[in-house]
């Protein structure tokens, strides 16, 4: 299951329209990327993409993406 539009995205409004079209938040959306692309994550791991969450939506969705398409999940 993606979570939506994976990119790569172009503009701000790129990224701004697919993180829009999304159920997820910010923190979930990285972490659900992170579980697509088979990366695990410990402990230390989930808190830094809880702090990375804090971001920008837009900054948060793109990173979510970029790990999403290096681990080769497509939508």
């Amino acid at each position: 299951m993606t979570t939506g539009n994976d990119g790569p995205f172009e503009t701000l409004a790129d990224a701004t329209t697919s993180a829009r079209r999304s159920p997820v938040g910010r923190a979930h959306a990285l972490q659900l990327a992170c579980a697509e692309a088979g990366v695990s994550l410990g402990r230390f791991d989930r808190r830094v993409l809880d702090e990375v969450s804090g971001l920008e939506t837009e900054v948060v969705w793109a990173l979510a993406a970029i790990i999403r398409r290096a681990g080769g999940a497509h939508s």
